[in-house]
């Protein structure tokens, strides 16, 4: 199979994906694919099967998640990104290490809750003007600036997860 993750599904290549779609299509490929439709046919056929189910599986986990389309759109334009690589720029390194430090001392605050809340809300609004960079970035083919856009979203996504984790820890 020689198809990119957006034909697979019938989408336009783009940042934006219609998750409505994304979703109904992935269900039609689920069942016209799923390995138990082919337990009589000949061993290349379910091998070939098995095959397809899994880049179905992996293709729709990669547009699902919005640092990883992101990740496979530049791929596709031939933009390599190194997994341990960070943003070489000064103004959000700063802005990283103020984050980090008031993740640090949600515990100390005098309420937990609400400033966990305050650093949540403030990250999604970073993430979301990250994720609107990057379109644009994208739709002008400014390859390097999408690039610096996915490193900073790659930061976002994961204090994302860190003040989730948090969260959770908090409530037990």
């Amino acid at each position: 199979m020689q198809q990119n993750y957006f034909e697979i599904f019938g989408l336009p290549v783009s940042y934006t994906v219609d998750r409505q779609a994304l979703a109904q299509r992935y269900r039609e490929l689920q069942q016209e694919f799923h390995p138990d439709r082919f337990a009589a046919k000949s061993e290349r056929e379910q091998r070939l099967a098995m095959q397809y189910a899994a880049q179905i599986n992996e293709a729709n986990n990669t547009l699902k998640d919005p640092v990883a389309r992101a990740a496979y759109l530049l791929q596709l334009a031939g933009v390599q990104i190194n997994p341990e690589q960070t943003t070489a720029d000064g103004e959000f390194l700063m802005q990283q290490m103020i984050l980090r430090e008031r993740l640090e001392e949600v515990r100390d605050a005098a309420d937990p809750e609400a400033e966990l809340e305050d650093l949540g809300s403030e990250t999604a609004q970073l993430f979301n003007a990250q994720e609107q960079a990057f379109a644009q970035a994208l739709e002008n083919n400014a390859l390097e600036d999408g690039k610096n856009a996915l490193l900073k979203l790659q930061f976002l996504a994961k204090l994302q997860r860190q003040i989730e984790e948090l969260e959770e820890d908090l409530l037990d």
